[in-house]
């Protein structure tokens, strides 16, 4: 067995990027930072954790925002010596790449661009072969905004993004897992091998036990240890928050790129641009994504630009450019012809549209579509010169389709009955907008808090969830037990205890 002594490690206060992730969540603290190298180090460290009755909190890429990877005591667990693509694979007409959890998805990205295979390992028979001699590009296209990310906190998070309107999240496109439990087993869990059965029980690593007495909400949703009837143990797993067990290894589906051509169409309000998307979602188009920045959003970027704060390479804002709808189309050169006259019918004033297709110019519209984030935080960051303590509130919560017109226009009723400064954008084809309130100082940070509270019951009323796609972490445990009820995180509890009696691991993610 491996030794505890054997396995690299230092002293957490060396190095505070351990103690922090991008919440800005503070106060973290831990002994020791231990560097396993492979699962036999990462079930050592669990085993001498369990012994000694210590917390072990994963460190992935830090590139959440709810304080999931902050350590409160114990040790913190680094994943970073996991950094290499293993393999390619194919099966049942799809390529497949082998990885370890802290490999980014720019790396991924690129060296499925480059189709750089020389080191891979060959999973089947000629995948490599018929890789390298497709004349097509494969990407992973699960699309969470931060390339940054490591694709085992992508896995752990069921991370999603724009194009989670096409492709689905994280989960539809994980093959399979290596997950080393709390009591230090490793277990390799592959898609459709394991199910719950008629009476929601299943029977994986020795542990039989019930899946969670709830049904998980009809939308884009990240909150909660997944739960559906018939499901499959890997999908306990995954969006699990790293609290049943340490991803170290996945196999993950590739899909065919195809060139797609960008195009913002702008409206003279708001609610113009809803109809638009419910064309869109009805029409044959069927985008990548359909993202929005209302006119809060647009005004923010306009008044950055006009006081010299921000440079985009853009033409001006028109008058009637009130609100603007981002949609990438696939180009099947097939469909072309009739993928070109379903548009022309759909848009009906061209001429406030971009339309691009050129590398170079999708990266124009790219950072245009960012601009309200980063103009957002540049904006707290101002206020934060005489308030130091504000922050903004971004809120996180979806519903379902014939929920969102209800949602929305308490958004707009509430914002405008506030006063408060803000910014809307977001997934609007999964009915998923982010509200950014911009608290000017701090009685009105205690009115946006109140404001966020209404939100996200308002959600819930509608059966919606608190969280589409940032998890619940640290930060987030009152709204989750808002939308499950004591009962539902008792059974969340109940299921951890399985795996982690001591509640070890990743301990304060989702509850306490």
């Amino acid at each position: 067995m491996t030794g505890i002594a054997s396995i690299e490690s230092r002293r957490a206060a060396e190095d505070d990027r351990f103690l922090k992730d991008e919440s800005k969540m503070g106060g973290g603290y831990a002994d020791t930072v231990f560097f396993p190298e492979n699962e036999a180090e990462i079930s050592a460290v669990l085993k001498w954790c369990a012994e000694k009755k210590l917390k072990a909190t994963v460190a992935g890429g830090g590139t959440g925002i709810t304080g999931a990877a902050v350590p409160f005591g114990g040790v913190v667990i680094s994943m970073e010596k996991f950094n290499n693509i293993i393999g390619l694979g194919f099966k049942n007409g799809r390529f497949f790449l082998k990885v370890q959890a802290a490999v980014t998805l720019s790396k991924i990205a690129e060296t499925l661009r480059m189709k750089e295979t020389s080191k891979f390992k060959e999973l089947t028979e000629n995948a490599l072969r018929s890789f390298e001699d497709s004349p097509d590009t494969w990407c992973y296209p699960v699309d969470p905004t931060e390339m940054s990310a490591q694709i085992g906190g992508t896995a752990a998070t069921n991370a999603s993004g724009a194009a989670t309107y096409r492709f689905g999240p994280t989960r539809n496109w994980i093959k399979s897992l290596v997950v080393t439990l709390p009591d230090g087993n490793v277990q390799k869990i592959e898609r459709g091998k394991c199910f719950a059965d008629a009476s929601g029980e299943f029977d994986f690593a020795g542990k039989r036990f019930k899946r969670c007495a709830y049904e998980m909400p009809d939308c884009k949703n990240a909150a909660g240890l997944y739960s559906k009837q018939g499901m499959d143990i890997i999908d306990l797993f995954i969006g699990s928050e790293g609290i049943l067990g340490v991803i170290s290894e996945l196999e993950i589906w590739l899909e065919k790129k195809t060139p797609s051509l960008s195009v913002v169409q702008f409206f003279p309000s708001d609610s113009d641009a809803f109809s638009f998307v419910k064309k869109l979602k009805k029409s044959a188009l069927s985008p990548d994504f359909i993202e929005f920045i209302g006119e809060s959003g647009l005004d923010l970027i306009d008044s950055r630009i006009k006081s010299g704060c921000m440079t985009l390479d853009i033409p001006e804002f028109r008058e009637n450019q009130r609100s603007a709808v981002f949609f990438d189309i696939s180009m099947d050169k097939n469909a072309a012809g009739s993928l070109e006259k379903e548009a022309s019918g759909l848009i009906e004033h061209p001429e406030d549209s971009w339309c691009a297709w050129e590398n170079s110019e999708t990266e124009r519209i790219k950072a245009f579509r960012h601009a309200v984030p980063e103009s957002v935080n540049a904006t707290i960051a101002e206020i934060r010169k005489n308030y130091p303590k504000v922050h903004k509130l971004g809120t996180d919560f979806a519903v379902a389709d014939d929920k969102f017109d209800e949602l929305a226009a308490f958004y707009r009723e509430t914002l405008k009955k506030s006063g408060l400064k803000h910014a809307v954008f977001g997934h609007i084809g999964n009915n998923h907008l982010h509200i950014n309130m911009l608290p000017a100082d701090y009685d009105e940070l205690e009115k946006a808090k109140e404001i966020y509270a209404l939100m996200a019951k308002k959600a819930l009323e509608l059966k919606g969830t608190v969280s589409a796609e940032h998890g619940i972490g640290k930060l987030k445990h009152k709204y989750l037990e808002m939308m499950f009820g004591e009962e539902g995180i008792n059974e969340m509890r109940r299921v951890k205890k399985v795996f982690d009696p001591d509640m070890l691991l990743n301990n304060g993610n989702m509850f306490q």
